[in-house]
């Protein structure tokens, strides 16, 4: 009782002081001081935790984006939903009759569009933290992905969403749950398991990823696939700053949970735990590495191992190896591989039941 009475005064000073240091006199400063930049991101995520703000930290003005940005949006989009086509492993139509699940998808619902393109039949997408937009901007850039698509695409999601006069969506193909983590939603998803289900830099926003992982398999079809990008660095919160990019895995638990509970920043889950969560699950589960620490962009062609050479180098190495004996104990036991792994793709297959059931996404 008393060391968790200390730990919360701890939090609060640390708050107050937060609030000192985000001041326009003292900000430049404080950010090269690692305990300042704990305080700043406790001070931010207490302001979400009270309700007295409710976006993601970092979240831009959609408003004001202009054109200009479209192409980049419009790359992600469908480099996002690539990367669910061809490290999935599926065949050409796979998609064609299934019943979608996308955890997260924040700003835009381009890949959900992508997917009623490619033939599945609905699409359901929840976000804790993004409500649904229907800006100008939007409008534009659904216009500009839907004249990418080829004619049968296009027809695919015809009575799928309207943007001639703003952006509407038809609910019969496209659901949007906002303001709900998937531990919520999942309770009334159930009953209409999916087929599939993606998510793209999500999990490593989710405090409790236990609950999720098993609210995910509670809302999955047997022979189901689940397909999720995770990414494992730090968002920026140490390294934008000049610190290892790692910094990050030496703060204490207690300290750090309230840094990052109630934003939407990272969990500090690496790829140990979500190989062994899977397995446990009983999922078949293939683990595709994206990232490495230290690097400056994703990996070329995602490896199952990482190589020397290949994927990182000496530096790279030093990287890891400069600040293994301040990390947090359950951090500095593990490999070089895991701690240089920066990013995955996870795919994981549900079993189906007894029987042979075929799954609903074609292998």
């Amino acid at each position: 009782m008393r060391s968790r009475l200390k730990l919360i005064t701890a939090v609060v000073l640390l708050i107050l002081v937060a609030g000192v240091l985000t001041t326009p006199v003292w900000k430049p400063a404080a950010k090269r001081v690692k305990w300042f930049v704990v305080a700043t991101n406790i001070y931010q995520d207490a302001l979400r935790r009270s309700g007295l703000r409710h976006d993601q930290i970092s979240q831009p003005d959609f408003a004001a984006l202009p054109d200009a940005v479209l192409s980049s949006y419009l790359d992600r989009i469908n480099t996002t939903f690539h990367n669910y086509q061809a490290y999935a492993g599926v065949k050409e139509n796979a998609f064609r009759g299934a019943r979608v699940l996308e955890v997260g998808p924040g700003e835009t619902l381009g890949v959900a569009l992508r997917f009623l393109g490619s033939g599945a039949r609905e699409v359901v997408a929840v976000d804790k933290f993004v409500p649904l937009q229907t800006s100008p901007f939007h409008q534009r850039l659904y216009k500009q992905l839907m004249d990418q698509l080829t004619p049968d695409e296009r027809q695919n999601i015809a009575d799928a969403v309207s943007v001639d006069h703003g952006v509407r969506f038809n609910p019969r193909r496209v659901t949007y749950i906002y303001g709900q983590g998937m531990e919520e939603a999942g309770q009334s998803l159930a009953a209409q398991p999916f087929d599939l289900i993606v998510s793209n830099a999500v999990l490593e926003e989710v405090y409790d990823v236990d609950r999720m992982l098993e609210t995910l398999d509670g809302v999955l079809k047997p022979g189901g696939r689940q397909v999720h990008m995770i990414d494992m660095r730090d968002y920026g919160m140490f390294s934008k700053h000049g610190f290892h990019p790692l910094e990050f895995l030496t703060i204490p638990d207690g300290i750090y949970r309230y840094m990052v509970e109630a934003s939407g920043q990272p969990n500090r889950h690496l790829l140990d735990y979500y190989r062994s969560k899977m397995t446990a699950l009983g999922y078949r589960t293939t683990v595709f590495r994206t990232w490495v620490v230290g690097g400056t962009s994703p990996l070329g062609q995602y490896p199952t191992e990482l190589k020397y050479g290949r994927d990182y180098s000496d530096a790279n190495l030093q990287l890891v190896r400069s600040i293994r004996g301040r990390l947090l104990p359950r951090y500095r036991g593990l490999s070089d591989d895991d701690l240089l792994t920066a990013g995955i793709l996870i795919v994981a297959d549900k079993p189906p039941r007894t029987g042979n059931v075929q799954a609903a996404v074609t292998r």
